[in-house]
């Protein structure tokens, strides 16, 4: 689902056809009938086709959660294997981001494909202890 589909551009209170969501959400008006046909209630059966806002709000919002994808704090959502893996050790690595943040970076286990994630840099050291890789130790600088 495309970023378009916000569904905070919808107001609870309206009523919409269905080219007044497609225009406001920047979608074709087959891809709104397709949603009705998926389960989006409709106020009555009469044209032109009325679709209550609240109704529009919950049905996106229940359409985003079945494409969100839970994984544990070790583990990276790899595109090709399209389910969470566990990232290659050695292939493992950590960028600092402002803010307390880092990039995890690694290959998959399974298919080899490149994959990322935002973890807290509060978390990387538990991270590598679970996948057995130990982080290099920060050289001593010199006092001069």
């Amino acid at each position: 689902m495309s970023s378009r589909n916000n569904p905070n551009r919808i107001k609870s209170h309206r009523s919409y056809t269905v080219i007044e969501v497609s225009e406001l959400l920047g979608v074709h008006p087959k891809t709104v009938r397709n949603w009705i046909r998926a389960g989006l209630p409709i106020a009555d059966e009469k044209r032109p086709l009325l679709i209550d806002g609240a109704d529009l709000k919950i049905f996106l919002k229940l359409k985003r959660k079945t494409y969100m994808h839970k994984c544990e704090p070790h583990e990276m959502y790899c595109f090709k294997c399209k389910q969470p893996q566990l990232p290659d050790a050695e292939s493992l690595r950590f960028i600092a981001k402002p803010a307390g943040m880092a990039v995890m970076t690694g290959y998959c286990c399974e298919c080899g494909c490149l994959a990322n994630k935002y973890v807290s840099w509060r978390d990387v050291d538990s991270i590598s202890q679970k996948l057995g890789r130990k982080l290099p130790k920060a050289e001593k600088h010199l006092n001069l």
